[in-house]
């Protein structure tokens, strides 16, 4: 079975032609899949939910493995941020990475902030 997306111009926005208008170019992408996969994806009546559930895992991917920013995950997903960081948490992926640079960092700013306020 295959699974198409559209080649299509999108715009973000109103319909009307702005000069402001931000514009996303799409491409078509063609995947040959396995008919069990997509019987396992749940989706066959409704290829729009194999299409949405292929393009949430596709900006997962993409954002666990450091190609895309939060961003651009996002918009791929057509969700909210709230909404996608949501799905990384449940899936067990943070949103943020807040390592050890990050926590010497706002620890020798806690330290100032202590040293101005007790003076």
């Amino acid at each position: 079975m295959k699974f198409e997306l559209d080649n299509e111009l999108r715009y973000e926005g109103s319909k009307e032609k702005d000069k402001n208008m931000e514009s996303t170019k799409t491409e078509r992408i063609s995947i040959d899949l396995p008919q069990d996969i997509l019987f396992a994806m749940r989706g066959l009546e409704k290829p729009e939910e194999v299409k949405k559930k292929l393009k949430i895992a596709l900006a997962i991917l993409l954002f666990q493995e450091g190609s895309i920013p939060l961003g651009k995950a996002t918009e791929l997903t057509e969700m909210s941020r709230v909404r996608f960081m949501e799905v990384l948490r449940e899936h067990g992926i943070p949103a943020y990475e807040y390592g050890e640079k990050s926590f010497k960092k706002d620890q020798q700013v806690i330290a100032r902030y202590r040293k101005a306020v007790a003076k």
